[in-house]
């Protein structure tokens, strides 16, 4: 592995790898996973190197400049790559390996974190309203890592009662008798990359964007999704990587949205979920192999524009009291309306025929009858924790 290379040529000018070069890169960040201290920490340096914004937007070779290997378009080839190996190396040679239950599909919609305004844990909350309306859901996630004192997507499940190192069979069986499922990223049955950025270097990475893209269900279920974008990336970057991975036949993504949402009208101040508010939410659709961008609105769910103070919790209400909050129907207001938008998305991958506005309203339905907290209420009988 020529790490020097990695980075002199590529990290520290900002230049993405290419596949292949992503691949090797990823294949030796397994090596370093298990066991080999020397591949645990350069490929720790280059993760972090390559995660940043100037990479993730560069846009081609500059006219007249020669080099002496390939230089990608975009990122999407080192998104792609990279997690090509750990779906091949890590995932697949693991314990557990994939999951597969007996279901036509599932969805998964966890984000990259990373979001410049804290807000509930939405898609959580958005996956239990989803799976209450019979979506089948597979999310996965792991524990807030850089900000301690949040909640990331398993500190909520837990919150909830529920195991999120449950058996490969339990969440199995969950998906199909609950339409809800969850896998641990730190669960080492699954793969072992997360070991990196949560107990080795405690940074964030490429794990960032690598963790929500190697959602440990086979590639065959996980047929749509949602993932949400940090403010590094372009939604469209990460939908061209599924483009990359369809084509070698490394997952099947037939309909996918990539989100970033902005909390400000200047659209700086990102979020990695759809905002009601005036930055609106930037939006890439993969739909059979084709790449489409467009732009979200609160209008397009039937709602206002909100400040980003509205969808936070307030003072002295930690994330996860606020997201148990607005699962038991204690909390209202835009972090409700706010939630229900990311679940709309999940009913329009379920039936793409349907508006948005009407998705809107299937998931006020159901979250208004109480069905999601009944929802979580069953999955914590699936899979207590012990």
């Amino acid at each position: 592995m020529n790490v020097k290379h990695l980075l002199k040529g590529h990290a520290y000018q900002n230049i993405p790898l290419t596949y292949e070069e992503a691949y090797e890169l990823g294949t030796y960040v397994v090596q370093g996973c298990r066991g080999d201290s020397l591949a645990q920490v350069q490929s720790i340096a280059v993760l972090c190197a390559l995660h940043t914004r100037a990479t993730y937007q560069w846009s081609g070779p500059v006219s007249g400049v020669s080099h002496e290997h390939r230089i990608p378009v975009n990122a999407a080839e080192q998104i792609a790559g990279i997690c090509a190996a750990i779906f091949d190396h890590d995932i697949a040679s693991s314990e557990f390996g994939f999951l597969r239950p007996n279901v036509p599909y599932a969805m998964d919609n966890c984000g990259m974190g990373g979001d410049l305004t804290v807000t509930a844990n939405v898609s959580t909350l958005a996956a239990l309203i989803a799976a209450a309306g019979g979506i089948p859901m597979c999310k996965h996630g792991s524990p807030a890592n850089a900000d301690k004192g949040r909640h990331g997507s398993s500190d909520f499940v837990s919150l909830l009662g529920v195991d999120t190192f449950a058996s490969k069979q339990a969440v199995e069986q969950s998906v199909e008798q609950n339409h809800f499922g969850y896998t641990e990223a730190l669960d080492l049955r699954y793969k072992r990359i997360h070991l990196q950025t949560h107990e080795f270097a405690q940074l964030p990475h490429m794990n960032d964007i690598i963790g929500p893209v190697t959602n440990p269900l086979s590639k065959n279920v996980l047929t749509r999704r949602v993932l949400g974008v940090n403010h590094l990336v372009s939604p469209r970057i990460v939908a061209e990587a599924y483009v990359i991975l369809n084509e070698k036949g490394v997952t099947c993504l037939e309909h996918g949205l990539f989100v970033r949402g902005f909390a400000d009208a200047n659209r700086y101040v990102g979020m990695d979920e759809v905002s009601i508010c005036a930055g609106g939410t930037q939006v890439a659709e993969l739909r059979d192999g084709v790449v489409r961008e467009f732009f979200l609105t609160a209008e397009d769910f039937g709602l206002s524009p909100v400040p980003h103070q509205a969808i936070s919790p307030p003072d002295g209400m930690s994330k996860g009291e606020f997201s148990l909050g607005i699962l038991k129907r204690e909390v209202q207001g835009p972090a409700v309306d706010m939630v229900l938008a990311n679940a709309a998305l999940l009913f329009y991958l379920a039936d793409p025929s349907a508006g948005l506005k009407e998705c809107f309203g299937r998931a006020k339905e159901v979250y208004d009858s109480g069905l999601a907290l009944a929802k979580s209420e069953a999955v914590r009988e699936s899979l207590p924790q012990s």
